[in-house]
């Protein structure tokens, strides 16, 4: 049973590394949605001859989005892995309890 117990215990964690590291792209997707409503006001505020200075200033374009989010997959994808060398390391076995007494 310790081969398959261990399988449990991979799934488990890898559901919720998994979901943290979604809920981190979707707080990336919320900043960049929020620093794009912010720069769209501040372009509209102004007049167009500071256009260029404000595309200038805009650091948090296309381009960053995406290697911010290769960065955040890839630290997911790290820790997928560590964490299934480390539980290579032990040997798994579980008691259920019974509930239904």
């Amino acid at each position: 049973m310790g081969e398959e117990d261990k399988e449990i215990l991979q799934d488990r964690y890898e559901k919720h590394i998994k979901s943290l590291f979604k809920g981190f792209l979707f707080m990336l997707e919320d900043l960049n949605e929020e620093h794009n409503i912010h720069f769209a006001k501040l372009k509209k505020a102004l007049p167009e001859t500071y256009n260029s200075l404000i595309n200038q200033a805009n650091y948090f374009d296309f381009e960053k989005m995406q290697y911010l989010r290769k960065r955040v997959l890839d630290l997911g994808n790290d820790s997928l892995r560590s964490q299934s060398e480390d539980l290579e390391k032990f040997i798994v076995e579980f008691k259920f309890k019974n509930y239904y007494k």
